[in-house]
């Protein structure tokens, strides 16, 4: 049989399968942590904490198997622009950190969290901005020198 050549798939398996059980870790976390701090038996509490750090630990490890592939060129990379790759990893990161800041606002935390929140939220959303405007000019760039 000959090896099925897809255009649109994940080539590298280290990183499917880290695609594949980072949602399945979250999942075992949250119940881990609803099981943990609800009254239930230990039995169940056990397994479900258990499942949440195999999960995870597999995520990382599929994940650092995978940086080493990209390390030693093994991979291709799914970005070819360094500016781009840290403007997506940033992005979602900056989101999260606006959402706690405006629940944190809206709870009435302490005055420090506020702030610590604030800053960082602040903090990320201008790296964001920050990438989105060197991967443009980026952009631009290889533009005008094909023209």
């Amino acid at each position: 049989m000959e090896k099925v050549k897809t255009e649109g798939g994940i080539e590298n398996e280290n990183l499917f399968r880290a695609l594949v059980t980072a949602p399945i870790a979250v999942f075992f976390v949250i119940i881990a942590v609803n099981s943990v701090t609800s009254s239930g038996l230990f039995l169940f509490k056990f397994i479900f904490v258990c499942m949440a750090v195999y999960f995870s630990l597999s995520t990382l490890a599929y994940a650092a198997f995978y940086s080493n592939d990209h390390q030693t060129e093994k991979a291709d990379k799914i970005f070819n622009n360094k500016n781009f790759f840290n403007l997506v990893f940033t992005a979602p990161i900056s989101l999260s950190l606006i959402i706690f800041t405006a629940l944190s606002f809206s709870s009435n935390a302490s005055l420090f969290f506020n702030i610590v929140f604030g800053a960082l939220a602040f903090i990320s959303c201008l790296y964001t901005i920050a990438y989105a405007a060197f991967y443009t000019n980026d952009c631009y760039e290889d533009n005008a020198e094909a023209h």
